[in-house]
């Protein structure tokens, strides 16, 4: 492994951290917050491995963040987050058009995205947690071992098991609606 190469796990390693930990806030403006430092942790950690897809996901990540870290629901920002990550799916897909595979991962993850910028939009801990066990972190799980992110696959291992334990902490509906 190049000095590169460790970075790149770095970053994917404080991504990890930053995932894992969001998933035990109760409280949703903290949990946004830390999801949009984990989508900044893995943007760094992606693009030093060259997926530009998921790098510019994840870079989505870190606005959808922000943007949903305030309680209220309004549309625009659901727009405003769909239609970037629509960008950054356009955008990686003329640059890796003649790779099928790596198409097929894009698409992959961006369908889970939507699916996840979608329930966290509308709030509900109960749903964002399990579109996050049965949807999302597969998804990811596929693409990360193509594409070789230690950190990103032990993102996705890890919270699973922090939906897991959240689920075991507040019981099914002990999130806020």
């Amino acid at each position: 492994m190049d000095h590169i190469e460790i970075i790149a796990q770095f970053f994917g390693l404080l991504g990890l951290i930053f995932s894992a930990l969001s998933y035990q806030e109760k409280n949703d403006k903290r949990f946004f917050i830390e999801q949009g430092l984990s989508g900044l942790m893995f943007f760094m950690n992606f693009i030093l491995i060259g997926a530009i897809s998921a790098a510019l996901f994840n870079l989505a990540n870190l606005v959808r963040g922000v943007l949903f870290s305030k309680k209220d629901k309004k549309r625009w920002k659901l727009i405003t987050v769909i239609g970037l990550h629509s960008a950054c799916l356009i955008f990686a897909l003329s640059k890796i058009f003649n790779d099928p595979f790596q198409i097929f991962l894009s698409v992959l993850t961006y369908l889970t995205i939507g699916l996840m910028t979608v329930l966290m939009w509308r709030g509900n801990g109960k749903h964002i947690r399990y579109g996050q066990f049965f949807a999302s972190s597969p998804s990811w799980i596929i693409h990360n071992l193509f594409n070789f992110s230690l950190g990103g696959i032990l993102c996705e291992v890890f919270m699973m098991m922090s939906v897991i334990i959240s689920f075991i902490r507040y019981g099914k509906d002990g999130f806020e609606k």
